[in-house]
């Protein structure tokens, strides 16, 4: 065999070899696809297991922060601190539809940003860190390198399960919000299809985020807009309010005997599906201009003729409305955004109230109050699980100063660690939370706002870890040690939202901290008998303090396991409830 390759001549027809198996498979596939009638399916690599990742149940508990909050013990904001994937499905049972407004702002994915590594598998820690998903401190946040070869898939895989919860927490006439640019614009509404279904997507809303063109070298374009995909939970509900225009807000410029009053032009284009001849009659003797046609049928026309209700101005016809008969107006919400601040304005505007640069294009509050505006009724809960610098607290913040409302707010932001020489940790912010909850502070004595916010914390359950452990991880003394599963670290709190996760209540609802029988007794959400909790997590219940508990007859009575010393006693009390209010559940943690 000759070391020279042979030299193929390509115009020659003649010379080009067809491969006879390759012919066969192609064969076999068509045959095989016509017989399977091929359809339309959006997939990547990694999506069976990020459905897994959805329905999978969390193994996580809340935890008070009293000392990281705002009027902790009656607000009804909440500031959640940790993975958002978790702090989702912590939100299911007790705010399933029940979210009115979602805005979210996730991580555009331009291949200098971070997204979720989800731990699929479920392993113990130590193998997560050996296999790189987590680092040391349990961070699940990776750098998402353009050169990845799973670029798209890893982005789809992070965002999927999330919006699966997110769709969950939302009311029939809910609504949710996405920003996003031109990385992921295609693939999220693909996405957002399938979860939400196509025919609630409502449109998408193009945000123009600055004003000049940038000027890069071998740029061919430069962009000045962003895109808000919008959706609905149901949208033959119409969630979306009609943009308004208020009488009592319009200008009157004219006057005659019968007072002051403004014109406005009666004509539309007649082209297309609006060349109506019905609409091309005369009024006070003139018909439309070519091209054109009235906006009034001929009898509403008539009427106002009769009531000289018309003038001929400029070559053509107008309307006169009087200010004693005008009414507000409705019509639909432009999907373009020109007004709604930029990025430059929400960043000197956070920059700021901070007194320093901590975050990179935060979005702007004019913003997303014209998505709150245009989406809720009144006293709307709002969700917002990638918070970030914190502008939907804000943006609540300011509206409810603006008109009095009672516009309540659920935040979620993970604690991920400022760079180590950045302006943020010179500053003393060791991560991003404690700069969200800051700017919210700030924010709050800047607009007069004293709602504050509870801030609550995703951590491990109460239990110790090795009660996750299979049979095969556990030796005999592990098992001797294990008999109380229970951390003995839990504050009174922490004991609190471990009830309440566990029996899926709203977890922002007002506490009260009572004293009974010198005993400190904290009552949640308890407006009287069957409602909310009363938990006693002393030492000393005694036979009268427990009687004085059940008399309050709440839905829910929580002890602490460790009240107990005997069986005996814990019977007693179950007596005692079933004497005086046999519907109370009492609950042992």
């Amino acid at each position: 065999m000759s070391d020279i390759p042979e030299k193929i001549n390509l115009s020659n027809v003649n010379s080009r070899q067809v491969d006879p198996e390759l012919l066969n498979e192609l064969r076999d596939l068509f045959v095989k696809a016509e017989e399977q009638k091929e359809r339309y399916d959006f997939t990547w690599n990694g999506k069976a297991k990020a459905y897994f990742e959805a329905a999978a149940p969390t193994t996580k508990t809340l935890r008070a922060q009293p000392e990281e909050s705002v009027n902790f013990e009656k607000s009804e904001n909440l500031f959640i601190t940790g993975d958002n994937l978790e702090a989702l499905k912590l939100l299911q049972e007790s705010y399933l539809g029940k979210i009115d407004m979602i805005y979210i702002d996730p991580p555009y994915n331009t291949g200098k940003d971070f997204v979720y590594q989800d731990n699929f598998k479920k392993t113990q820690k130590e193998n997560d860190v050996s296999e790189g998903i987590i680092d040391e401190e349990g961070n699940r946040l990776v750098k998402n390198e353009k050169s990845n070869g799973r670029y798209h898939s890893d982005w789809l895989s992070m965002m999927y399960p999330r919006l699966k919860l997110a769709r969950n927490l939302l009311s029939d006439m809910g609504v949710i919000f996405l920003s996003i640019d031109d990385n992921e614009q295609a693939n999220l509404k693909l996405l957002m299809d399938e979860i939400f279904g196509e025919d609630n997507f409502i449109g998408t809303l193009i945000w123009k985020k600055k004003g000049t063109s940038t000027n890069v070298k071998g740029a061919q374009l430069s962009s000045l807009t962003e895109y808000i995909l919008v959706y609905a939970r149901e949208r033959k509900n119409r969630p979306l309010n009609s943009r308004i225009t208020l009488a009592s807000d319009r200008k009157y410029p004219f006057t005659d005997d019968e007072g002051q009053y403004r014109t406005t032009v009666i004509e539309k284009k007649s082209t297309g599906d609006y060349d109506r001849k019905s609409m091309k009659f005369e009024i006070i003797g003139h018909a439309p201009r070519p091209g054109k046609r009235w906006q009034i049928g001929i009898e509403k026309a008539r009427e106002l003729e009769s009531k000289n209700r018309f003038i001929y101005e400029n070559d053509t016809v107008k309307q006169k409305i009087y200010s004693f008969e005008d009414r507000d107006s409705y019509s639909a919400n432009p999907n373009l955004l020109l007004e709604m601040g930029s990025t430059q304005s929400g960043q000197d505007h956070v920059d700021n109230i901070m007194k320093g640069s901590f975050f990179d294009t935060p979005k702007p509050v004019e913003l997303v109050k014209h998505l709150i505006r245009i989406s809720t009724k009144k006293n709307p809960l709002i969700v917002d699980f990638f918070a970030g610098s914190g502008t939907t607290a804000e943006s609540v913040m300011q509206l409810n100063a603006e008109d009095n409302g009672g516009r309540k707010y659920i935040i979620v932001t993970l604690d991920e660690e400022t760079p180590e020489n950045s302006e943020a940790r010179k500053a003393g912010y060791k991560t991003i939370d404690q700069i969200s909850r800051e700017r919210i502070r700030r924010a709050a004595v800047k607009i007069g706002d004293k709602s504050g916010f509870r801030a609550l914390k995703v951590d491990s359950t109460g239990l110790k870890e090795d009660v996750f452990k299979t049979a095969g991880d556990l030796d005999q003394v592990d098992l001797l040690q294990d008999i109380d599963n229970h951390s003995d670290n839990r504050s009174d709190y922490d004991l609190l939202y471990d009830v309440l996760v566990d029996g899926a209540l709203e977890y922002n609802r007002p506490i009260t901290i009572e004293t009974m029988n010198d005993e400190q007794l904290i009552k949640y959400d308890y407006l009287g008998e069957l409602s909310g909790v009363v938990c006693y997590f002393g030492e000393n219940l005694t036979d009268e303090l427990t009687r004085q508990i059940a008399t309050l007859k709440p839905l829910i009575a929580a002890f602490k396991e460790s009240t107990f010393d005997k069986s005996a006693q814990k019977v007693n009390v179950m007596e005692q409830f079933r004497i005086i209010s046999p519907d109370t559940k009492v609950k042992v943690i």
